[in-house]
């Protein structure tokens, strides 16, 4: 679906010194600088998957997307969606594509949202049915019906992003680019939204590219990730094989007697107990699961025991704290 090659964005930014001075003298003298924002940047998304893409402030996503979108041109580099360049692909690539910028609303501000829904079905020319079809799945999944009738201008924030989730997917866009698609929304909207989104990609076979600070978003849509910062690729592949390359530990929490010394078994295990509650954390690279299951087997009369995988809170915190960058 999407192939970056080499792909780069720089802008020239004007330096401008402070004060009145500083501002006739750059009538006459202006100073240049650039600024990189996509710095030769290469992956790959496969048809029908949702990747994540992981990133600071300034790291380069939205630019990304825009590239994507047909919005920038890139300074140098290649970028291919559908095997085409998006600035050349008109209309036809338009319609197969759909588009969500979390602080930006594509429904018109004073008509009802129904109203912009029908729009949507004029400007894309679609059949009835297919439109039916989409429609009733959308307002039955996202909860729509009570906000149908009501202008955009006064829907909550929670609201008007569940419409225009939903006024995306009207015309069956086979790749979808949601830039912050959840910011600012509580937590039982998020919920409505991922669950909504995950279950069209499963389905249906959309595409999404993803970008998100809430990492409970990536970690309930995708199944891939890349990770860019200063415009710089630092990782690409399953979100899994990301939180294991940059989480060195494991937790296992057993509940239950002990009648033997773990620690014994376990040399390199930080082990600590509250009551009747034991938790382990070992090193993956020293001890692998079966060993530690092994190890606390013979050692507790287990009642309970839960493994915790690694939180991509923590992965991402590691990653651009320095940890994963060598």
């Amino acid at each position: 679906m999407i192939e970056a090659q080499n792909l780069s964005k720089a802008y020239k930014i004007n330096r401008k010194k402070a004060g009145l001075k500083g501002a006739i003298g750059n009538l006459f003298h202006a100073e240049w600088a650039e600024k990189v924002a996509v710095d030769r940047l290469s992956f790959h998304m496969r048809e029908g998957k949702a990747l994540a893409c992981i990133g600071e402030n300034g790291a380069g996503k939205s630019t990304l997307i825009k590239m994507m979108i047909g919005i920038l041109t890139p300074t140098s580099g290649k970028i291919r969606v559908f095997g085409q360049d998006p600035r050349r692909g008109g209309r036809e690539y338009l319609r197969r594509i759909g588009v969500i910028f979390g602080q930006k609303s594509n429904l018109w501000t004073d008509i009802p949202v129904i109203e912009s829904y029908h729009a949507v079905k004029t400007l894309y020319k679609l059949d009835g049915e297919m439109f039916r079809r989409n429609y009733d799945r959308v307002v039955e999944l996202l909860d729509l019906e009570e906000l149908l009738p009501v202008p955009a201008r006064k829907l909550s924030l929670g609201q008007r992003m569940r419409a225009d989730i939903g006024m995306v997917f009207l015309h069956s866009p086979e790749l979808l680019f949601l830039d912050e698609p959840t910011i600012g929304l509580d937590i039982n909207v998020k919920h409505t939204i991922r669950t909504f989104l995950r279950q069209m990609n499963q389905e249906t076979g959309t595409g999404i590219f993803l970008t998100s600070h809430d990492l409970d978003d990536i970690d309930e849509i995708c199944d891939d990730a890349i990770v860019i910062s200063g415009g710089k690729l630092i990782y690409d592949g399953t979100l899994d094989r990301m939180k294991h390359r940059f989480v060195q530990d494991k937790m296992i929490q057993v509940t239950g007697k002990q009648e033997r010394d773990l620690q014994d078994l376990l040399p390199s295990a930080r082990i600590s107990r509250e009551g009747r509650v034991t938790r382990i954390v070992y090193p993956i690279q020293e001890y692998s699961s079966a060993e530690v299951l092994a190890a606390v087997s013979g050692c507790f009369a287990i009642e309970d025991i839960t493994i915790q995988e690694p939180d991509i809170d923590e992965v991402v915190s590691r990653i651009f704290g320095g940890e994963g960058r060598a």
